[in-house]
């Protein structure tokens, strides 16, 4: 199936993203510019990207450049094209955050109904001088790996700009307060 410019730039760019990380994409023969339409393939709405690895991420890219980044098939981040290779390089270099949602109640119904990280997945991205946050929810299911639990939350991640975080500390709350051991 040929592929539209656009769409084609776009597994070339998530390509070059995934190896300077040291990940190998799958290959995604329906990108293969040289192939005939074949009357006999069903007609696809998305070509797949896949990253295997921990995490793993599949991106599908859609013709219309609303691409969805799939990370460790349980968080589903809708990205426009024009960001769509820098959030898998953010998910990829270990830029995303968990947001912890509600307070103590939702954490305990979180807990019974077998989500006990109530979260939103929440990548951060520069484009065009400012910045663009992808939100997404994490819904843990049986078999999800540890490394969405494993993320720093929102408010551990140390600034990147090196201003004070939460608390005023610069660290971003996150190393010894003065006075405490």
């Amino acid at each position: 199936m040929p592929l539209d410019d656009a769409t084609q730039g776009a597994v070339r760019a998530l390509w070059e993203v995934a190896t300077r990380r040291g990940r190998t994409p799958e290959p995604v023969p329906e990108a293969d510019p040289w192939e005939d339409d074949d009357p006999l393939d069903p007609v696809r709405g998305h070509v797949a990207v896949v990253v295997p690895g921990v995490p793993s991420v599949v991106v599908q890219l859609h013709r219309d450049g609303h691409d969805l980044v799939l990370v460790e098939d349980v968080v589903e981040l809708d990205v426009p094209r024009r960001d769509t290779a820098t959030v898998v390089d953010a998910v990829l270099a270990g830029r995303a955050r968990r947001r912890i949602r509600g307070g103590a109640l939702s954490r305990v119904l979180g807990m019974l109904l077998h989500n006990p990280l109530p979260a939103d997945l929440e990548v951060t991205v520069p484009s065009g001088g400012r910045e663009r946050t992808y939100t997404a929810p994490v819904v843990l299911t049986p078999g999800a790996g540890g490394w969405l639990a494993s993320l720093p939350t929102v408010d551990d991640a140390p600034p990147a700009d090196g201003r004070p975080g939460p608390q005023g500390r610069p660290d971003g709350g996150t190393g010894p307060r003065a006075g405490r051991g």
